[in-house]
């Protein structure tokens, strides 16, 4: 719970405070990259890139920071793993490349609280890239281009995730695109029923 509140806190911070320092920014020195766009699109990519920082907050804030706050991580059964010389030193990688094994790993032998946390969590954080991608650029309207950016800024998340002592994991990979793309899918579905236009 203290680590859910440690996040909680700092991800609204940061979301407002990215957020309106971007729209500011934005308005105040590239005015004329509004010249095309509507206040509606304006917004949301203020949200977009308000969205992204706090992702990153979530999934590249060092074990160590998180430890110093008082927060004991093995309490909270997260995947947390050590930093880049740990991995090496003690042979420890934390590194799954085996299909589901983590899922199924979490589904028998976890509680709800962390199985939910881990699995539908990893889900959850990429649906609004997924959404508000094709909302905002025409290029990700369609389903590829939605698809591989979820693939490889998951793959991104995870490279990053092994030096600052977070688990690499393929589910997250898999978890991680099922989100985008059920996003795409909740785009899709308000545009073709015309609750969305753009």
């Amino acid at each position: 719970m203290k680590l859910i509140l440690y996040f909680l806190i700092r991800g609204i911070i940061v979301f407002i405070l990215t957020f309106s320092i971007f729209s500011i920014v934005r308005t105040k020195y590239f005015s004329y990259l509004k010249k095309n766009s509507s206040p509606k699109r304006e917004v949301l990519l203020s949200v977009f890139i308000a969205y992204i920082s706090v992702l990153c907050l979530f999934l590249f804030t060092p074990n160590v920071l998180i430890a110093n706050s008082g927060i004991d991580l093995s309490a909270e059964n997260f995947d947390f793993v050590g930093d880049f010389k740990d991995r090496i030193t003690s042979g420890a990688w934390g590194v799954n490349l085996i299909p589901f094994k983590t899922i199924i790993s979490y589904v028998k032998y976890s509680n709800f609280h962390n199985a939910f946390l881990n699995i539908a969590g990893n889900i959850l954080i990429f649906i609004p890239l997924g959404l508000l991608l094709p909302i905002i650029y025409k290029g990700f309207r369609k389903f590829s281009k939605t698809f591989l950016a979820s693939v490889f800024f998951s793959l991104f998340i995870e490279f990053i995730q092994f030096f600052i002592g977070r688990s690499v994991d393929i589910d997250d990979l898999f978890l991680n695109t099922i989100g985008g793309l059920t996003g795409y899918l909740i785009f899709h579905l308000l545009y073709k029923n015309g609750k969305i236009k753009v």
